[in-house]
């Protein structure tokens, strides 16, 4: 598995030791929006490729947390760049909010 950390916005291939270290204090953060009181969606920047395809590391996730739905079952999106993880996280949240 391929570990990352960020400069700035971007994902930059890294070491597991070196990203462990970067992991402990990072902000990590893409958006958080909270949907009533049941729904909260988060976006963050995991630092693992979650993907399938070497050229295009899936290293952002969207969770959409509902209450009485355990995690392992929660709605799940990946994308490669911040860009499109905040494009991502904002259609959720348009779709959570009827829009």
């Amino acid at each position: 598995m391929s570990h990352y950390i960020l400069d700035g916005h971007e994902p930059k291939r890294t070491d597991p030791a070196s990203w462990r270290q970067w992991y402990e204090s990072a902000d990590r953060i893409v958006a958080r929006t909270e949907i009533g009181p049941d729904i909260v969606i988060s976006t963050v920047f995991v630092g693992l490729d979650l993907g399938c395809e070497p050229d295009r590391p899936l290293v952002f996730e969207t969770e959409v947390m509902e209450a009485g739905v355990a995690s392992v079952d929660a709605r799940r999106v990946r994308y490669p760049t911040w860009a499109e993880a905040e494009r991502g996280h904002a259609k959720l949240v348009s779709e959570y909010r009827g829009i």
